[in-house]
């Protein structure tokens, strides 16, 4: 093993943008696949250039040397996996496939763990501070990064596979999730939905019980402490997720999720010249032909060939087709064979203006990288899911084997090769290759963060939640016993009777060229370029709170109707607005509208009636009527509620209590904020869609949380975490806290909390813990405190942000506003949080279990259990953690500020395309499997009564005589 010297070290400033130190990358592949290895490959020579030592256990070698590149083969060990599965597609070939799984990963296992060299590497104890292994059907390299006490990066190749969507807290809903060895897209049949119900419950438990048992057992053999697999898959740090939503949908992922499709494309190369001759003197361009190696000729009818040949020969192009044979029925004079080409530089070429493909990720991600439209022709494995993908993203078309003829797949080619069709896939492509950070870079960079907080959790917690918590059985089951007794006593009774912070964004994009005109309460005081006022300032009230500090159930209705009342008022006052008219009656042009997801969807109707894609955006965690809108899953079991307490693993009473709270709020703003905005709009424009469809057409919500601090929740593609671009570089302050001995600790409440509605003995209790404590304290606060204590500076307002940044300010005692908390964890600074009103309680329990803070209830509050909680947090091991979680937080392939700016001009730019997760239009019974889980009750309920029938039959005493007769 070879380490970097100090001259490495000094080179890597010059090698690398973003100068990280080398680090020792263990690379695990044990699966004989040559086309999975194909996508790794590229990554791992990419971690050697950037000057990381990366060693590779694998079945394929380098060719030639690089450096930092070090190779442990396993080549000869096993058969390099290639496909004799047949043409045709049944039930039967996917037994087959699972079976091949499980033999194929048991073998890996065996043959990873006996190689010599291999060995070596616990037996010398090498170094190293990261594991990269493949995800696919064995998880023997766990063990391994156990025992070497790895932090493990997993990747794949392909779509999710069945037995990882647990591990990662992914959830997979057949009602729009595809599975990936079935046919059927987002929008599925409900036999469909049954297949993959079926399916998606055999391949788990053929992989817990045959393959991760028998990798568990055979590690047994060379280790004796071993945790369960199970555990140590949900340990995973990161999972490099070879999709991309503008290719493979909008689906629900987890932070820790990252997807990298496409950066094993390669620029292209120039052509062999026999093939850049065929292509070049084409005159109506060129059809390009493969599927893959895992099709054979042997294994190919006769007559689907002939098919095949029949369309082609009608067609004007010319073609070049990857065939493991030399030639084809009538040696056709345009069509060019070959048992390899080379494909990625065939795809880039501008005249192959067509691909007819088996559906492989690779060939598909290549095609949307050049923009060539594709017939899709899935045979084998995850080609089913990619056909889908392919249909659905409007990269092609598909065909199934079964409906091969000459007459179905021209049809296929004639709709693809329509200049309507390919401007279309041209236009998906450029969307799919836009991006804030290249997906190379994106996969370097959280490799590299993996092994830097390499102590850190980022494991989602629906991973880790009960299955009975997750499915809320227990829940449903208190729902249905009050139900049922309800019931019996309406019987028994019926019986007896009978018988501003987004300011900052709207600036930078200003400064960044765009003219943005904003309607809003908060007119600029002095005007900046490009930034256009329509002021509603004296319309309403602003906005101040005059709630208790202590809080109840009473305080979180208050809160619901002053949420109600006020998104009504602000609907009214929007529309009535004469300059606001003015935009609607001048038609005044704009390209894209950014609106707050609060308590009102007033502007959504306006962007119908002006024509633009819309930006939400959120200065909180998400409220209780926006999940569906998104398709956010909300589950009580590891979910926060924004107005209740509790983390992600909440107690069985406050899952009741988010499940009433849930359900009741949402009825509240369908039925009253919706229903209201809908009836006031309905007064200036009598064409409005409802507003519920409306909400389901945003394009992106830049969503103000961060997993570092909010934790890994479960979001589309189009929700982006932006957490922080508000924080300012901080400015100069004055003596009182550099003249601290011991630091300083800053206090504040935010505007919400009044001297006037806090009683006097919770002053008196915080100021008799601060009295306790030997730091200089800043209060902001409007009143005057008992005593007047000389160590506490009083203000009503303070330079938040610049006291924070101040390296002797050591604690901030907060309500838990979602700004200071985030300016908090900008500078490393550990908290207390108070938790009062409205998101507070969500905030509070992300303090705490991020490790930023602890948390204190109003109700717990005296000075002995506040002292208690200062000292927690100014102990220096404790604010140790919270600056290594700080630089965690800061730690981005993208400035929250950037990626919030990128998405709005990509909703601009591809304005006709939908990002929205299928998970928000399915309908509710179909989101439960409602009528699966009736089916089966219906089946199960069949065979007991069928059951209990045939032996009533068997055990009546007639019968039982009778025989007994006979015997005598």
């Amino acid at each position: 093993m070879k380490f970097l010297g100090p001259i490495s070290l000094i080179l890597c400033a010059f090698i690398s943008v973003n100068c990280v130190e080398a680090l020792n990358i263990l690379g695990i592949f044990p699966h004989a696949g040559k086309s999975h290895f194909f996508v790794f490959g590229k990554y791992l020579r990419e971690l050697a250039a950037r000057g990381h030592n990366v060693t590779v256990v694998s079945y394929f070698p380098l060719d030639k040397p690089i450096k930092n590149y070090y190779d442990i083969s396993l080549a000869g060990k096993t058969k390099i996996v290639g496909g004799v599965f047949p043409f045709k597609r049944s039930y039967w070939s996917i037994i087959q496939v699972s079976w091949y799984l499980v033999t194929s990963g048991t073998e890996s296992c065996s043959l990873l763990l006996s190689d010599k060299n291999v060995q070596t590497l616990w037996k010398d104890n090498s170094h190293f501070d990261v594991m990269v292994t493949e995800q696919f059907n064995s998880d023997c390299s766990l063990g391994l990064a156990y025992k070497l006490g790895l932090p493990v990066v997993g990747i794949n190749s392909h779509v999710v596979v069945p037995w990882h969507y647990s591990r990662f807290g992914i959830p997979y809903n057949p009602s729009f999730v595809t599975f990936q060895f079935l046919d059927g897209g987002t929008k599925p049949t409900f036999y469909q939905r049954l297949e993959r119900t079926i399916f998606n419950a055999y391949f788990n438990l053929l992989y817990k019980y045959f393959c991760q048992a028998y990798d568990q057992n055979t590690l047994a053999k060379y280790f004796n402490d071993i945790p369960p697999l199970e555990d140590l898959a949900r340990e995973i740090k990161f999972l490099l997720q070879y999709s991309t939503f503008t290719l493979t949908g909008s689906t629900l992922l987890p932070a820790n999720v990252i997807e990298v499709n496409g950066y094993h494309v390669e620029e292209a190369k120039p052509l062999p010249k026999d093939i850049l001759t065929f292509i070049e003197e084409s005159e109506h361009g060129v059809i390009y032909i493969s599927f893959g190696s895992i099709l054979k000729a042997a294994t190919t009818p006769q007559d689907k060939v002939e098919e095949i040949l029949a369309v082609l020969s009608k067609l004007p192009q010319r073609v070049l087709w990857k065939w493991d044979e030399k030639s084809l029925p009538g040696n056709p004079k345009n069509i060019y064979l070959s048992n390899w080409f080379p494909q990625n530089d065939i795809l880039a070429h501008p005249k192959v203006l067509a691909f007819y493909s088996h559906c492989g990720l690779l060939g598909t991600t290549e095609a949307i990288h050049h923009g060539v439209p594709v017939v899709g022709m899935p045979i084998f494995g995850d080609q089913p899911s990619n056909a889908n993908f392919i249909e659905e993203s409007g990269l092609g078309v598909q065909i199934q084997v079964a409906d091969l003829n000459t007459e179905n797949l021209l049809k296929k080619f004639k709709t693809i090769l329509d200049p309507e069709f390919r401007s279309k896939v041209k236009s998906l492509s450029k969307a799919w290759r836009d991006r804030p950070v290249s997906a190379m870079d994106s996969a370097v960079f959280w490799t590299e963060f993996a092994a830097r907080y390499r102590n850190f959790t980022f494991t989602s917690p629906a991973a880790t939640v009960p299955a009975y918590q997750y499915y809320a059985l227990d829940i449903l089951s208190l729902f249905f016993v009050i139900i049922l007794t309800f019931i019996l006593v309406t019987i028994k009774v019926l019986k007896s009777l009978l018988s501003p912070k987004k300011i900052k964004y709207l600036r930078e994009l200003a400064a960044r060229g765009h003219n943005v005109t904003v309607v809003s309460h908060f007119p600029l005081n002095k005007p900046i370029k490009n930034y256009y006022d329509i002021s509603l300032t004296g319309k309403t009230k602003i906005l101040e709170s005059v709630f208790p500090i202590e809080r109840s159930y009473w305080t979180i209705i208050q809160s619901s109707w002053f949420l109600v009342t006020s998104g009504r008022d602000s609907c009214s006052v929007l529309l009535s607005d004469k300059n606001v008219q003015n935009i609607w009656k001048d038609n005044s042009h704009f390209d894209v509208m950014v609106t707050e997801q609060f308590n009102s969807d007033c502007s959504l109707g306006l962007a119908y009636k002006l024509g633009l894609p819309v930006v939400g955006i959120n200065s909180h965690v998400i409220m209780p009527w926006h999940y569906s809108r998104f398709g956010i899953p909300y589950n009580p079991s590891f979910v926060t509620f924004h107005f209740l307490e509790g983390g992600t693993k909440p107690t069985f009473y406050q899952r009741f209590e988010r499940t009433i709270f849930n359900a009741y709020f949402n009825l509240i703003y369908k039925y009253f904020c919706q229903a209201y905005d809908q009836n006031t709009l309905a007064k200036y424009f009598d064409d409005i869609p409802p507003l519920e469809d409306l909400a389901r057409e945003i394009k992106f919500l830049l969503q103000y949380t961060s997993f570092i601090l909010t934790g890994s929740t479960l979001l589309p593609a189009n929700v982006i975490e932006v957490n922080g671009y508000h924080v300012e570089e901080p400015k100069p302050l004055p003596k009182f806290i550099e003249e601290s001995e011991h630091g300083v600790i800053y206090i504040s409440f935010g505007s919400m909390v009044k001297a006037a509605t806090t009683s006097k003995n919770i002053i008196e209790e915080i100021v008799a813990a601060v009295s306790k404590l030997p730091q200089r304290v800043l209060w902001k606060w409007e009143g005057t405190l008992p005593g007047n204590p000389k160590n506490i500076h009083l203000s009503k307002w303070f330079p938040q942000n610049d006291i924070l940044a101040h390296p002797k300010v050591l604690a901030f005692y907060s309500h838990c506003g979602l700004l200071g908390t985030t300016e908090a964890i900008h500078h490393g600074v550990p908290v207390v949080g108070m938790p009062i009103f409205g998101d507070q309680p969500a905030n509070a329990k992300f303090i705490e279990e991020s490790g930023l803070g602890v948390q204190i209830q109003v109700a717990d509050l005296n000075r002995e259990n506040l002292l208690k909680k200062f000292k927690t947090i100014l102990d220096p091991e404790f604010r140790s953690k919270v600056k290594s979680l700080s630089k965690a937080w800061r730690d981005r392939p993208v400035s929250a500020m950037d990626s919030a700016v990128f998405w709005t001009e990509f909703a601009a730019r591809y304005r006709n395309f939908t990002f929205t997760s299928p998970a928000a239009t399915v309908p509710a019974y179909q989101y439960y499997a409602l009528d699966i889980l009736s089916l089966f009750f219906v089946i199960i309920l069949t065979f007991i009564l069928i059951t209990i029938k045939i032996l009533k039959s068997l055990l009546s005493p007639k019968k039982i005589l009778k025989n007994k007769k006979k015997k005598q």
